[in-house]
């Protein structure tokens, strides 16, 4: 199965990584994460994944734990991943304000 990643610069301290899997031109799995460099050092803000087997975001705290779970139920990979790079982009400020108020 190829496996592909890269990352997305949304500022000079604010990106997205996202890593994915394909079988068959389709994708199987991945994973986008909303990172900050604050201080020198990276912080994951929130993620969209696949690692229960239903597309869902968590939001993080800055200890890292999930402070809120959404399942994308109704998306398959493929639109969940798109959905998700597109989210980011759009809210990545709404994200990091939460995660610097937890």
């Amino acid at each position: 199965m190829p496996q592909k990643d890269f990352q997305i610069w949304l500022t000079d301290k604010i990106y997205l990584v996202v890593d994915y899997e394909t079988m068959e031109g389709r994708i199987v799995g991945f994973v986008v994460r909303l990172m900050l460099i604050q201080n020198g050092s990276p912080y994951n803000v929130a993620r969209y994944d696949t690692a229960h087997g239903t597309p869902h975001r968590d939001i993080l705290s800055r200890s890292n734990n999930v402070l809120e779970k959404n399942w994308l139920t109704q998306m398959d990979f493929d639109s969940a991943l798109t959905f998700a790079i597109d989210d980011f982009k759009k809210n990545y400020e709404d994200y990091i304000t939460a995660w610097e108020n937890h």
